[in-house]
């Protein structure tokens, strides 16, 4: 029996998918709102339904992936089809042997768009709904067994056949209504991409629109009074748009431009507005072209706009945010937005090679980036470090020997894997004070870490270098020792990175992956670049917690509330193919993604319940380093929808491609470190603070008890909720 609901789900899940993705959506209520809106004209809304289940069925019969049919991908074009088709022909026996037919023509056009288009990444759109639905038309005039539909001709005959006196005295009410002929116009646009022309479908498809996102609401209305305007200031016949109803291309591009494919913002609304008369020039081009064989453009302006838009992005060198490619989708302009602007924020060089600081404890920057000495003009990205002691001092004693430098002799390792491509190792140390400007940057290493990538160390103490070119070196490794070789007047450590592996090559303008900040108050930061006076080190790692989350796939968790039983959960670590991981809550469905490097734990997306436990520790754990300063605070920030405020963020939603005011901040203190037989207890405080327009509003508190190298308790606090969590067991399956 659960294999058959399983299967029932599925069908209806890629079955409402199949309507929504007409709308680049998702959301399966609206989904339910376009089905029961196609069935207005009740022989086209069963004739779509057919269409779409055949080629579903034949996409499942064929092996195609179950992920495509599941989302709609390979439904939706043949919805079309049918629908049009519904419109077109009478109800009859051989109209359904048809409509099958061309259902699978469809599918297998689909499957070819998607193969020639997917190889320069992309979309299909609906060009297989045009070309089989054209096809169809022609082809039909050659059946001489069809019957032409007559819901064009003597509409209220059909509405009344098909749907009886009262929709009949709707659909006139709604025709009588005396709103502005733009506003009616504009939601006859929008039911006729469903092949409904009047009124009343339109408003419900745009109040589904509303609900399922702000944005895409937003976008439809520009794209629509944009192409009015125009179409007034060309002089155009104003007919185009209030009987062809041929504005919903302006409607979908918008949508697909606009908060689809683009980021929304004000550059997406910008090129919106832009492109709106040559969307107008291809239908009224295309039309013409097409009169004599009698066929309607129908969405081929959308299609041939979004794709050359996409297309053109591809090739842009600057102005990459102006406007933004959404390269995760997550079929919500709103979700695109939120989640492309956050990762943006928190990972925007995640994907570069990651360097370290090349040293052991904390140095101090002694000469930081545009240097007040040296670090000029095409060497400008340079960093120098020393060790300073009590009072700033960097040396003990008189500071006259070498020896009396703290950094003198220090080990220097190598800041990342790579090969050693270059070693200098006999230029003499020199006395405090004197410099060797012939030997400018004295005993030097240069480390190639990828082809365009290299790190140098110079000014390193003589004959101290324990490598030759041509070795493999691992990160931490120990090379040379710190001195005053070349251009130096007292011992310091020169270090940049450069884009050539010769010595006195320019430098890059390269940040360091992850250090801790000792300045004023330690701070951990990632893909930053030190700055002068700044105390740095490495992260220290602390084994409890690479222990405590290091999550492995397959792995099962089980939690219990202390004051109430019911809310126990259980969740499973998963993966897929592409190696994202996640922890799965086994009852809601909900998913918390996340990811380690062996340094720091943090999770990059949650979907799913807001009332869940694994909700609870997504907050609570949202960004986690592996390492332990009791006076260390780690600050983050959260997508605006990660604390539920229903209709704040229905306005937020509306305004968010030119101003976000809710603004969640993620901050975590570590308070307790004990040392025990059974490995270190540590306790850790987070916090989830929201503040709207920079003024705090609502927070939760956390703390996360980690001891015998697992989670073991985790406290929710907020001014509704007191909860003790604790983490029963976990296994791997």
């Amino acid at each position: 029996m659960s294999d058959i609901i399983k299967f029932l789900n599925y069908v209806f899940r890629s079955t409402i998918n199949s309507y929504t993705m007409v709308f680049f959506s998702k959301n399966r209520w609206f989904g339910v709102l376009l089905f029961l809106v196609s069935f207005f004209d009740v022989h086209a809304g069963l004739a779509g339904l057919i269409s779409l289940l055949t080629a579903n069925l034949i996409a499942w019969l064929l092996g195609l992936n179950r992920a495509s049919i599941h989302s709609g991908y390979y439904g939706f074009n043949a919805l079309l089809v049918g629908l049009g088709m519904g419109v077109a022909f009478q109800p009859q026996p051989q109209f359904y042997v048809l409509l099958i037919s061309i259902a699978m023509a469809t599918l297998f056009l689909t499957l070819a768009f998607e193969g020639i288009l997917g190889k320069y990444g992309l979309p299909y759109l609906t060009f297989p709904f045009l070309i089989s639905l054209w096809i169809a038309t022609l082809a039909a005039r050659n059946y001489s067994t069809l019957i032409q539909g007559e819901s064009g001709i003597y509409t209220l005959n059909t509405i009344y056949q098909r749907g009886g006196p009262l929709i009949v005295e709707i659909y006139q009410w709604f025709g009588d209504v005396s709103w502005p002929i733009a506003v009616k116009t504009y939601f006859k646009s929008l039911g006729a991409i469903f092949f409904q022309y009047h009124l009343f479908a339109g408003l419900l498809i745009a109040t589904g629109l509303l609900i399922y996102s702000r944005i895409a609401f937003l976008l439809s209305i520009l794209g629509f009074a944009s192409a009015w305007y125009f179409y007034m200031l060309i002089g155009a016949d104003m007919n185009d748009l209030n009987y062809g109803f041929i504005g919903f291309n302006h409607i979908l591009t918008a949508i697909a431009i606009g908060g689809f494919f683009m980021v929304a913002s004000r550059w997406s609304f910008l090129w919106v507005i832009l492109i709106t008369p040559i969307i107008s020039i291809i239908t009224g081009g295309f039309a013409e072209l097409m009169e004599p064989l009698q066929l309607p453009v129908y969405s081929l302006p959308f299609n041939i706009m979004v794709l050359l838009f996409v297309y053109g992005m591809k090739f842009r060198e600057r102005m990459l945010l102006h406007p933004e490619t959404v390269f995760i989708q997550h079929f919500s302009p709103e979700k695109n937005l939120y989640i492309g602007q956050n990762s943006r924020q928190r990972f925007q060089t995640q994907y570069q090679f990651p360097i370290y600081l090349p040293f052991y404890g904390v140095w101090t920057v002694n000469q930081g980036h545009n240097g007040e000495l040296t670090h000029k003009e095409a060497w400008r990205h340079a960093w120098d470090f020393v060790i300073a002691g009590e009072g700033g001092k960097e040396y003990e004693n008189s500071g006259i020997e070498l020896t009396d430098y703290y950094c003198y002799d220090k080990p220097i390792t190598a800041p990342a894997d790579g090969w050693i491509e270059e070693v200098i190792n006999t230029v003499p140390d020199n006395a405090v004070g004197e410099v060797n400007v012939q030997q400018n940057w004295g005993n030097t290493i240069i480390i190639r870490h990828n082809e365009w990538l290299y790190s140098k160390l110079s000014h390193l103490k003589t004959g101290s270098i324990k490598v030759s070119p041509g070795a493999w070196v691992t990160k931490g490794q120990i090379l040379a020792a710190c001195g005053n070789s070349g251009r130096s007047p007292y011992p310091h450590l020169h270090f940049q990175l450069q884009a050539t592996p010769h010595i006195g090559s320019p430098t890059l303008n390269y940040p360091i992956a992850q250090f801790v900040s000792h300045s004023d108050k330690k701070e951990l930061l990632l893909y930053k670049v030190p700055e002068r006076n700044e105390q740095v080190s490495n992260v220290a790692q602390e084994q409890a917690l690479i222990k405590a989350f290091h999550f492995i796939p397959g792995q099962t968790i089980n939690l219990e509330c202390t004051s109430d039983k019911s809310l126990s959960e259980t969740w499973k670590v998963m993966i897929d193919m592409y190696k994202n991981t996640w922890l799965e809550d086994q009852s809601t469905g909900s998913k918390a993604y996340f990811h380690m490097d062996g340094a720091v734990f943090f999770f990059n997306h949650f979907e799913g319940s807001q009332s869940s436990l694994l909700y609870y520790f997504y907050l609570a754990a949202y960004k986690v380093p592996l390492t332990y300063y009791k006076s260390l605070v780690v600050t983050d920030l959260f997508p605006s929808t990660s604390v539920s405020l229903p209709l704040l963020q229905f306005f937020q939603d509306l305004i968010a491609p030119f101003y976000i005011f809710i603004k969640p901040e993620y901050q975590l203190k570590y308070h307790d470190l004990t040392e025990d037989l059974s490995g270190n207890r540590v306790v850790l405080a987070s916090g989830c603070i929201m503040k709207l327009f920079g003024i705090t509003q609502t927070d939760f508190r956390f703390t996360l008890e980690i001891s015998a190298d697992n989670l073991q308790v985790m406290t929710i606090a907020s001014k509704s909720m007191n909860r003790k969590i604790n983490f029963v067991n976990s296994q791997s399956l």
